[in-house]
């Protein structure tokens, strides 16, 4: 049997927490770590920034309790909606929305000082087409200036 990205997503979204030791101080300690990368190389100590493969919300609520404004996306609705209520248990306001981050411009408004994409989520590209829509996707919701992070 076969399931796509999302279908995968939407089933681990009530236990992906459980890929940590302990999720609440991951999703804090992620924070304070991009956080302090973010600052270094902008100097600003609050950004607008596109998490625009969100899952549950471990970076995005992390960059959020620091004083950043997030906008967060993710392939997955049921991610998505376990996002929302993880932001809302940690007290941090954050847009959410669902999309693909090969197609951000049709759903995502506006630009953003950085886009990120962290875990796995660019794994999921199957064909170099795929990976060249998701980042010129992705590269189109940054603001003149800004940058995207994601792991090699």
């Amino acid at each position: 049997m076969s399931f796509s990205s999302r279908e995968v997503y939407d089933r681990l979204a009530d236990e992906y927490h459980l890929i940590f030791g302990n999720w609440d101080e991951a999703v804090k300690w992620q924070g304070e770590v991009l956080d302090t990368l973010l600052r270094s190389v902008t100097g600003r100590r609050s950004l607008s920034i596109l998490d625009c493969s969100c899952g549950i919300g471990t970076q995005a609520i992390g960059l959020a309790l620091l004083g950043h404004r997030l906008t967060a996306t993710d392939l997955s609705p049921r991610s998505i909606e376990r996002a929302r209520e993880e932001a809302e248990r940690f007290g941090v306001e954050i847009t959410f929305g669902t999309a693909d981050f090969r197609a951000l411009e049709e759903v995502v408004e506006g630009v953003f000082d950085v886009v990120i994409s962290f875990d796995n989520a660019l794994a999921h590209m199957m064909s170099r087409d795929d990976l060249l829509s998701a980042a010129l996707s992705i590269r189109s919701k940054v603001r003149e200036g800004g940058g995207c992070l994601w792991p090699a």
